[in-house]
């Protein structure tokens, strides 16, 4: 289907686009040398796909979004792809609905992540500096 090149934070990746189904919005792509099946998810200003074994991957070539996972009230789910900068909770905290949990640069904006209901947290799913997809699960709560 194509090999492309694709610079991502500066890391240069070499994506060779193995197969692709335009109906579903998957592919297999080959990363690196690497095999990954990926899934078209919809980002503000890029296309991006989420890789099986999270590593990020630019979609070549996707026209319209696949659906992504809806949080619930106890999960905090990335809205956007982007760079973790800040986690401001822990395991076993205390949290309340509205309080900045995780901070996510995406587009060279740094954006505020709420506690999406009262709870205590039962786990965080990042660390400062991952890189996470549209949809990744942050943090998720127990009921207080």
């Amino acid at each position: 289907m194509g090999k492309h090149r694709f610079v991502i934070d500066g890391q240069s990746f070499d994506v060779d686009v193995v197969s692709y189904d335009a109906g579903s919005g998957s592919a297999r792509v080959s990363v690196n040398g690497q095999t990954h099946e990926v899934v078209r998810v919809a980002a503000a200003a890029e296309p991006v796909a989420r890789a099986a074994k999270s590593t990020p991957v630019v979609a070549p070539a996707a026209r319209a979004a696949a659906p992504v996972a809806r949080a619930s009230s106890s999960e905090l789910r990335a809205p956007m792809a982007g760079r973790v900068l800040h986690v401001a909770t822990s395991p076993g905290q205390r949290v309340a609905r509205g309080q900045a949990l995780v901070v996510l640069d995406a587009m060279k904006m740094e954006n505020s992540l709420a506690a999406p209901a009262d709870g205590v947290v039962s786990e965080v799913a990042v660390a400062v500096g991952d890189t996470v997809m549209h949809g990744a699960l942050l943090v998720r709560l127990a009921a207080s």
